[in-house]
């Protein structure tokens, strides 16, 4: 994944934020007054970096024409739930209190992604301002494993499996509750989250955890964008190099945050 290497023009600058550490991607002509995207990686809470998900953190910087921060939060099994869950949230505060909520954007891919819904519902009860807007890749949403697609798509994801996915739910919450709404969010009441972007392969066992998300979010009167991705599989965006429907993806997500404001 880290092979691809970072598109022309962007730096990457080691740095904390709100006392926890990842690195910066800046596209060239990022100022002080640029928004900011805090990235939480994927990886079932125990694998990537900010070293494994630089190309795609450098090509979502080009893409949006923000500075990127993927965070490099404490990974399970050394550290369970929810110690991940504070240090995006952490991060996000700092954000929000150095460059104020309508400059921020929150985004990740599968664990990731989940942790954006969760970071952002641990946002909303601590009295964060709420961000200008998040992108969801392939979020994992449900660590009972509970959707449909787990077993109807099984044959068809090949990046993925349900018994790795029990694995690393029990690797990041032990014995606790999988239903909790801060490790599971479609378990959470989903009003007041900004608007969201979720993109979705169609050969996904996690197709489903997406579907229910939407509808969750748009009872509660939200406001949310799925794209459904052709023929892809887990996280497609994470094959920059690969895979040429990688690289439009992240186009799609930069413009749905340009277009954010």
């Amino acid at each position: 994944m880290g092979k691809a290497g970072l598109p022309d023009g962007v730096t990457r600058t080691e740095g904390v934020v709100g006392g926890v550490p990842g690195v910066w991607f800046r596209p060239a002509g990022a100022g002080a007054n640029s928004h900011a995207v805090l990235y939480l990686h994927g990886g079932g809470f125990q694998f990537g970096s900010s070293e494994s998900h630089a190309p795609l953190g450098g090509a979502l910087a080009v893409a949006s024409g923000a500075e990127v921060f993927v965070l490099d939060y404490r990974r399970a099994p050394e550290h369970l739930f929810p110690a991940a869950l504070d240090d995006a949230t952490a991060a996000l505060r700092a954000l929000v209190q150095e460059r104020g909520g309508a400059k921020v954007v929150v985004a990740g891919d599968s664990a990731g992604g989940g942790l954006v819904l969760a970071t952002l519902l641990a946002a909303r009860e601590a009295g964060i301002s709420t961000p200008l807007g998040a992108v969801a890749f392939s979020p994992w949403a449900d660590l009972t494993q509970g959707s449909a697609s787990m077993a109807d798509r099984s044959g068809r994801d090949v990046l993925v499996t349900k018994d790795q996915l029990d694995a690393n739910a029990t690797a990041y919450l032990g014995a606790g509750d999988r239903t909790n709404p801060l490790a599971s969010p479609l378990y959470a009441d989903l009003v007041g989250l900004p608007p969201l972007l979720v993109q979705i392969g169609t050969e996904e066992i996690l197709f489903d955890d997406t579907a229910r998300i939407a509808d969750k979010v748009r009872a509660a009167g939200g406001r949310v964008e799925v794209q459904v991705e052709e023929g892809m599989p887990h996280v497609h965006q994470i094959l920059l190099g690969r895979l040429p429907e990688a690289a439009a993806s992240i186009e799609r997500a930069g413009a749905f945050i340009r277009a954010l404001g």
